[in-house]
């Protein structure tokens, strides 16, 4: 399982769109976690407990054979990486 991280908008109807395009990869189904500031936060009976979140992505990652701690770890370093990788491009591209 991949991770990326990006900004996007709900629209009134309550799609979801993004703020820019995914670049280089392919039209399939994905997984979403959304994440909002608490006090933009309309109240709503459908939205997981802090607990119900924390077992949906622990199920997740064991599903996506990310099942220690270690290969978690792992995944954020990557994914760090590659965000600061992707910065330095733009920052490269912009001079």
């Amino acid at each position: 399982m991949k991770a990326i991280t990006t900004t996007g908008k709900i629209d009134p109807s309550g799609q979801l769109s993004l703020d820019q395009p995914i670049e280089g990869t392919a039209p399939r189904s994905v997984r979403v976690i959304i994440l909002f500031e608490e006090t933009d936060l309309p109240v709503r009976k459908n939205l997981m407990s802090a607990e119900e979140l924390q077992q949906e992505l622990k199920q997740a990652f064991t599903e996506a054979g990310y099942d220690s701690k270690e290969k978690i770890i792992n995944l954020v370093q990557d994914i760090k990486r590659e965000i600061s990788q992707e910065r330095e491009s733009k920052n490269h591209q912009g001079r």
